[in-house]
């Protein structure tokens, strides 16, 4: 099917996720003329259950506080809980859209096909799709549509990876990946043997459920690497407010030392429970789980090693033991995927053969410059990636607005060569690290670009939460371009810890007491 329709618009946003939604609010309040598009019929992404497709699963908690996962100048209401459940999610993102008109700028049901340079502009080929009566979709129109500025914001949880074991196609069971998981009930599970293959927190999320709702007669975790397991909750503060710039600023093997400390207290050795790490706490994204390290205390869930031949319903481990289970769940993550981009984008953005990024700050790219940002295509280390897509936004529309520049093209291939070693340098190898970075610092980073990064003497009263709390999200709200009045008392309902605060006293106080020394000895 073929269409001369052709329409034009300064600024398209693929993508209705919580970053496009963040990129289409940053770009029209800069004063764009701004086009969203979203294949399905909803916004939200992944955050927007579906009974069939992609999403999340029915039971999914964001793993991460209210005030480190939320927009920077839309907080969550008072009576979400810390960490919502994904129905709270998706009102959220609605209620986000509604309010700020993000929702007449979408056009839902679209689907992009193609996307070239031609000149100086954009070409976007789009598919108008429909439903059909056997329940699929179909297109039903095509339309090219020309802009100046483009914004991918589809995300980097695209495609499944899907492992290949020995024995695999003799697999007499059920194999999904978890893309294709919803909850034990609605997967037909429910008194069935189990092993789930990873570690992350989808995996963990997944054997929980398995053991709890599913009353499975077995359940088995699967691990290749291990891993350090943190509770939401860590002497009564949420896990992800311990991340603050001065524990951020300390050398990596010294805060992972102290991270570590705190699980052992807490939890007890990892070793212990069998999920043995083969990499410090810093070195991974941390799995969170409140209840993991409860059922396998219980024995309702049985870690196991690496899977190394499938013979019928038998699992060969490479520890030697067995099991035999009717499903095989495959936590595995996700490649990157953009099918839509030309060949020669694709070129000049991914690294062949691989799932790294040639992007500057892990936003634009070198040669093809400010004219198309991916917005959200990174790991946080810690804390959540809204924070990081909309600060990418808030910079791409200033970059649009021609308010800041960007580095040459050989400054810019120097910095991702060189925070490429640096990954490299800290980071357990893995295909999901070669986007990771600390949202904190991140944040900093990328606000100072636009002049939003927090400055200490421009806030005396916020100068010890800026240093010893997380913040929340409106902290970049605080100053730079479409700075937020009511950011400094959003800043403030995120208290420090009483563990970091108690410490730094402490430490002050010793300090004094060795100054105090000095000038004595001195006198």
């Amino acid at each position: 099917m073929t269409s001369d329709k052709c329409m034009r618009a300064e600024a398209i946003v693929i993508g209705a996720g919580i970053s496009g939604i963040a990129a289409a609010k940053c770009l029209q309040e800069a004063g764009f003329e701004v086009m969203v598009v979203e294949k399905t019929g909803e916004v939200g992404g992944l955050w927007a259950f579906k009974e069939n497709g992609y999403g999340v699963m029915r039971f999914t908690h964001i793993n991460v506080s209210k005030q480190n996962y939320c927009f920077s100048d839309f907080p969550f209401p008072d009576d979400v809980p810390d960490f919502p459940h994904n129905q709270d999610m998706a009102k959220y993102i609605a209620d986000y859209t509604v309010h700020f008109g993000i929702d007449k700028l979408i056009r839902f049901e679209t689907q992009v096909d193609h996307i070239e340079r031609v000149g100086g502009e954009w070409h976007i080929q789009v598919s108008k799709l429909a439903d059909n009566r056997k329940g699929s979709q179909v297109v039903t129109d095509k339309e090219l549509i020309i802009a100046k500025f483009v914004a991918i914001a589809t995300g980097h949880h695209a495609q499944p990876k899907w492992p290949r074991f020995q024995g695999q196609e003799s697999f007499a069971g059920e194999m999904i990946h978890s893309v294709g998981y919803k909850d034990a009930a609605t997967n037909c599970l429910l008194g069935k043997r189990v092993a789930v293959v990873g570690i992350g927190n989808s995996a963990v999320d997944v054997a929980v459920d398995c053991a709890t709702v599913g009353r499975c007669k077995k359940v088995y975790l699967s691990t290749r690497s291990g891993a350090w397991v943190l509770p939401n909750y860590v002497f009564g503060r949420p896990t992800d407010h311990y991340a603050c710039r001065t524990f951020l600023a300390l050398p990596w093997q010294i805060s992972t030392y102290i991270l570590e400390t705190v699980v052992r207290l807490v939890s007890g050795n990892p070793s212990r429970w069998g999920l043995k790490p083969k990499m410090h706490a810093l070195q991974t994204q941390p799995t969170v789980s409140p209840t993991l390290v409860h059922h396998i205390q219980r024995g309702n869930i049985k870690v196991v090693p690496d899977i190394q031949k499938i013979a019928g319903n038998t699992l060969h481990f490479v520890n030697g033991e067995i099991a035999e289970v009717d499903h095989l769940i495959l936590c595995t993550g996700y490649h990157i995927d953009l099918p839509f981009l030309s060949q020669e984008v694709r070129d000049q953005v991914f690294v062949q053969d691989s799932n790294s990024i040639k992007l500057y700050k892990n936003v634009f790219s070198p040669d093809i410059g400010q004219s198309l940002a991916f917005i959200g295509f990174v790991q946080p280390a810690s804390g959540g990636i809204l924070t990081m897509s909309e600060t990418q936004a808030r910079w791409f529309a200033q970059l649009c607005k021609r308010k800041v520049k960007l580095p040459t093209k050989i400054r810019m291939e120097e910095n991702i060569a060189s925070e490429e070693e640096a990954c490299k340098g800290r980071y357990f190898s893995s295909s999901r690290h070669t986007i990771q970075r600390d949202p904190i610092l991140y944040n900093d980073e990328i606000a100072s670009f636009i002049g939003a990064k927090p400055q200490l003497w421009k806030h005396p009263t916020l100068i010890w939460r800026l240093l010893l709390s997380s913040c929340g999200a409106a902290q970049w709200r605080l100053q730079g371009p479409h700075h937020w009045k009511y950011a400094h008392q959003e800043v403030l309902k995120v208290p420090s810890t009483e563990l970091l605060h108690y410490s730094a006293l402490v430490l002050i106080a010793l300090f004094g007491l060795i100054l105090s020394g000095l000038l004595i000895c001195i006198l």
